[in-house]
């Protein structure tokens, strides 16, 4: 595929978005992780608090006093780390602190750390005062990692998510280009048989040879050429007769390929319907759609062409038969590449129609209307020139 300045434009403002949607995600993550953690914090602050009026109430407290529920509010802290120190910053106590409770190089080491985490708390005694040095729970220094952890998930997902999009893109280019390689041959087929057997005449009788009709076969194979050269590339884009355009490929319908059992109809205006065209390709857009018209119809019915809508901006087309029809759960559907209702064909005609009147084009083709067992309606919007 061929990387067009359209293409490339909308890549390079499409990547910004995404960053910046990116960016939105992780900090609406690291926001909340940080409001949850300076919620837990206060919450611990406001034990600890507790916890020290506890300490208070017992030291002070005389002997024969009931300290049930200060020891009980001891008791119950089995998740912050505690150390307390005497007034002359001497070690005298430690909680939930096991295996280095005798390890002074440690509990130091521990102490300068829980002073950078918390503020102290200062228990005053009758003959001097306490500091309470507290670290953080288990549970605060886990949340700390808890973003980091999300952002990793996150990531995980949009890995996995990208690779199912790009897999399933990579699928229908595969689609898309097998299809044009079968589609490719099945053009070229038809005008080249029919050479082949204008070449057995011209050995056998040369004057059975009717030269305008091998220039027609001719002029057939030239113009599928430039068709398969166009795609894959920005073709040039022209005022252009859409109703000349209708004409002519209904006018090449009738003289070869329509069954005596279909009608076309043709329902425009009498003065010209310009629009922004590349003629070659757009004829494509007409035969591929009139040919699906005559395949939904192999019992006969009619086609009909016709003029929607007209404003100083657009001009909206539609091609309706009176065929099989379409579920309406099928309607987006049918665009895709690969995908058929038929018992042979490679699903390629409606994929192909689509690429070329949205993405070369820049217009718009969609089921405006398909009820199964009375036909389709097909609109096409396409920009008219811009007046100067």
């Amino acid at each position: 595929m061929r990387y067009t300045p359209e293409k490339i434009f909308r890549s390079r403002h499409r990547r910004p978005i995404i960053l910046a949607g990116l960016l939105l995600v992780v900090g609406v993550i690291f926001w909340n992780s940080y409001l949850l953690f300076r919620y837990l914090k206060q919450q611990e602050r406001t034990k600890m608090e507790i916890w020290s009026q506890a300490v208070e109430k017992i030291i002070s407290s005389p002997l024969d006093a009931d300290i049930d529920l200060p020891s009980m509010i001891l008791i119950r802290n089995k998740t912050i780390p505690v150390i307390m120190t005497d007034s002359t910053g001497r070690i005298i106590q430690t909680y939930n602190l096991p295996g280095i409770e005798k390890d002074t190089v440690a509990l130091r080491r521990k102490l300068v750390q829980f002073a950078a985490q918390n503020e102290s708390l200062r228990i005053q005694l009758a003959n001097g005062w306490q500091e309470l040095y507290y670290g953080n729970s288990r549970l605060l220094n886990q949340l700390t990692w808890y973003p980091v952890i999300l952002i990793i998930i996150f990531l995980l997902f949009a890995a996995v998510v990208y690779l199912y999009y790009k897999t399933t893109r990579v699928s229908e280019q595969n689609l898309l280009w097998a299809g044009m390689a079968k589609e490719a041959a099945h053009q070229i087929g038809t005008p080249l048989s029919s050479l082949l057997g204008w070449l057995e005449l011209l050995k056998t009788d040369p004057t059975l040879v009717e030269p305008a009709e091998m220039e027609k076969d001719i002029q057939r194979l030239r113009i599928i050429s430039e068709r398969f050269a166009k795609i894959g590339s920005r073709p040039k884009l022209q005022p252009a007769d859409l109703r000349e355009l209708i004409q002519q490929s209904v006018r090449y319908f009738r003289a070869r390929r329509l069954p005596e059992n279909i009608r076309i109809h043709i329902d425009l205006p009498g003065h010209p319907l310009t629009a922004m065209l590349n003629p070659d390709l757009f004829r494509w857009v007409l035969e591929n759609l009139i040919k699906n018209a005559i395949d939904a119809m192999p019992e006969g019915g009619e086609i009909r062409i016709g003029l929607v809508d007209e404003t100083p901006r657009e001009i909206r087309i539609s091609i309706a038969d009176t065929g099989k029809g379409i579920p309406k759960n099928l309607w987006k559907k049918i665009f895709e590449p690969g995908f058929t209702t038929k018992k042979r064909g490679w699903g390629l005609g409606l994929s192909l129609v689509k690429r070329i009147v949205e993405n070369y084009h820049r217009g718009r083709i969609f089921v405006y209307h398909s009820e199964p067992g009375k036909g389709t309606e097909i609109h096409i919007k396409l920009h008219k020139p811009m007046e100067k």
